[in-house]
This record gives C-alpha cells, sequence and structure tokens, in this order.
C-alpha cells in the first residue's frame, strides 16, 4: 500500500505529461524598452506584471508593434497564472489582432485553453500556429500534449517526433513522448526517450523521477534509487523525489533509510500525506504499529479521503489489538495446582 510513486502532488500539477508554450514565461522585450512600466511587464511575479503591463497598455499607441504583442501576451499570461482565463484571453485576442499568424500567441493561448479544459480549442490554436508556422517545434509539442490528453496517443508521438525533428535539443518534447510510450505500455522506448531528455536536461529533475517511478514498476530498485537520487541532486527541495526514493528503498526492504527519506519529505512539505502513510507503512515492516498509526492519523487529517490510509489504519489497530490481547493472555495465565503428591 504505497503512495505518490509517480507525480501526483504539487510538482506534477506543476509539469504534466505534455508540453506546451508556457504563457507564464515572460515574452521577450527588447532591451530598448526599460521604463514606463515595462521592467514590472517582464516579472515573474503575476501581480507586478499586470500592473506593468496595463501601464504599458495605457499609452500602447506609442510602442512598437512587437512592444504592443508583448505587452499584452505578458499579461495574458499573468491572468492565466492568476485563473482568470476570461481575461487571458481578451489580451491574447488584442495580441492576435496585431499579428494573426503569430504561432507563438497562438500556442500560448492554446497552452491556456488546455490550462482551462479546453481541450477541442487548444487543439484548433495549436494546429492554425502549425499552419502559421511549419518550424515551430513548440505548437507541435504543444499540440501533442494535447493529443494526448484526448487519448490520441499514436497522434501524439507522431507530433511529439515531429518537434525533436525540428529540435534535437527538444528535452521536454522526449519526456512527453516518453510519456505517451509508456500510456502505450511500452517501456522500453519510454526509458530510451527519458534517457535523451535528463542527458539534454540537465539541471531538471522531472525526467529522472519520470524514469526512476518506470524502473520501480519494473521492480528495478536499485536504477529506481539511482534516478531518485539524481533528481535529489538537480532539485534538492522537491519532496517528491525524497518520497520516491524511499519507496524504493522500502521495496528493497530497507526499512530505516525508507524512513529516513519520509522523513526528509515531510520536512520540505509538512502537508504530504501520501509521506506520511509511506513512513508509516515502513513502521509497519517494523513491527512499530504505534508510530505508524500516529503517522496514518496525521495522513487522515490532512487528507481525509485517503483511502489507503483508512484501510491501513484498520489494519494498524487489529495488529495493535492483537498484539495486546497476547500480552493480556499471557499475563493472565493461572499457575499449576499444587495439589498433594
Amino acid at each position: 500500500m504505497i503512495c505518490d510513486l509517480v507525480l501526483t502532488r504539487a510538482a506534477a500539477r506543476r509539469i504534466g505529461p505534455a508540453v506546451v508554450v508556457a504563457a507564464s514565461v515572460a515574452f521577450v522585450v527588447p532591451a530598448s524598452a526599460r521604463g514606463g512600466g515595462w521592467p514590472k511587464c517582464r516579472s515573474a511575479d503575476p501581480e507586478a506584471r499586470i500592473a506593468g503591463c496595463s501601464q504599458v497598455i495605457e499609452r500602447i499607441a506609442k510602442e512598437s508593434r512587437h512592444n504592443k504583442i508583448a505587452a499584452y501576451v505578458n499579461r495574458a499570461g499573468a491572468y492565466q497564472l492568476k485563473g482568470d482565463y476570461d481575461r487571458a484571453f481578451e489580451d491574447f485576442g488584442k495580441a492576435l489582432e496585431i499579428d494573426p499568424k503569430s504561432s507563438l500567441i497562438l500556442s500560448a493561448r492554446g497552452a491556456a485553453y488546455r490550462a482551462k479544459g479546453d481541450i477541442d480549442r487548444a487543439l484548433a490554436d495549436y494546429g492554425a500556429a502549425i499552419a502559421a508556422n511549419s518550424k515551430d517545434a513548440n505548437a507541435f509539442a504543444g499540440r501533442a500534449g494535447v493529443r494526448h490528453a484526448k487519448g490520441e496517443l499514436d497522434a501524439a508521438i507522431a507530433d511529439y517526433t515531429q518537434a525533436i525533428a525540428l529540435n534535437k535539443r527538444f528535452g521536454a518534447a522526449y519526456g512527453g513522448r516518453a510519456a505517451a510510450w509508456r500510456a502505450k505500455g511500452d517501456s522500453e522506448k519510454a526509458l530510451e526517450d527519458l534517457s535523451a531528455a535528463i542527458h539534454i536536461d540537465k539541471g531538471q529533475a522531472i525526467h529522472c523521477i519520470r524514469r526512476g517511478a518506470i524502473y520501480q514498476g519494473k521492480n528495478d530498485f536499485d536504477h529506481a534509487i539511482g534516478d531518485f537520487s539524481e533528481a535529489i541532486k538537480r532539485e534538492p527541495r522537491l519532496a517528491i523525489a525524497r518520497n520516491n526514493r524511499g519507496l524504493a528503498y522500502h521495496g528493497k526492504g530497507d526499512f530505516d533509510r525508507a524512513i529516513v527519506d519520509f522523513d526528509e519529505a515531510i520536512k520540505l512539505d509538512e502537508k504530504y500525506a501520501a509521506a506520511y502513510l509511506n513512513r508509516a507503512n515502513a513502521y509497519r515492516g517494523k513491527k512499530d504499529f504505534e508510530r505508524a498509526k500516529a503517522d496514518i492519523e496525521t495522513a487522515l487529517q490532512i487528507k481525509p479521503d485517503l483511502a489507503p490510509a483508512k484501510k491501513a489504519l484498520d489494519d494498524v489497530n487489529r495488529a495493535l489489538a492483537k498484539r495486546a490481547a497476547a500480552k493480556e493472555g499471557a499475563g493472565s495465565e493461572e499457575p499449576p495446582s499444587a495439589g498433594p503428591r
């Protein structure tokens, strides 16, 4: 009974199997655009970016064509980060009025539609982006992600393959294609693509975690531990990497090392319900049912609907009751009668 072998927490929500043009990344603006709101319009902070870009848009007529597009696209991305899709689409629309055939804008809007869950419109925008620029690797990768989401795995793989052909250093496209191969049940091709992605994106942990998860699914715990360790090296504060390595150690029966990793995962994310449950299971492996129960109860406080934790609590309570009954029985045993000899 293990939890979170793959990305099911915050890390997963940030990085899905698809590759999209990240609207949250500010549009490149020439260095000449320095004042009047531009520094904030390039900010990573959504509120600051909205304020800065709004200041630029107030005097948009004075800006160059490129800068007009940048102001609208950057503000759209900030609205998207805040979940304000109506305003985001309005700004993407303004940018497309200036350049209707921009594959970059169309892909960014496609990413926003996908984030909102409007798969069909996302697919249409990525298709329009490809029609506008058949050399846009990002557009092919974005459409691949949408096709994967629709369950069209062969079409997704074809698009990822085209994206890679256009950009051989496109690590995220290799990662996306690996996810599609895995969904088709071809773990070997998935491993091959993830190996390429790991080599290309040397600073990212996501590909290491995904390859480690495949190895763990094959009960190849040593390779899994190696990948999760590399993920920790690349992103030391990524709790899921610690959690998953703990699961691999658990798979090898090394409960002490597993507990150390679950401890670290919990230090990094004190609301990590699955890590508490996984640590509880390691304690159960050591027959330390009291600690296991405490961890399970904490997991359920954080996530009351965590079904594996409910079952685990029942199991631990039964184990504790059995142990208590055994002790009680031993303590109440009558000595042999000392009757006449």
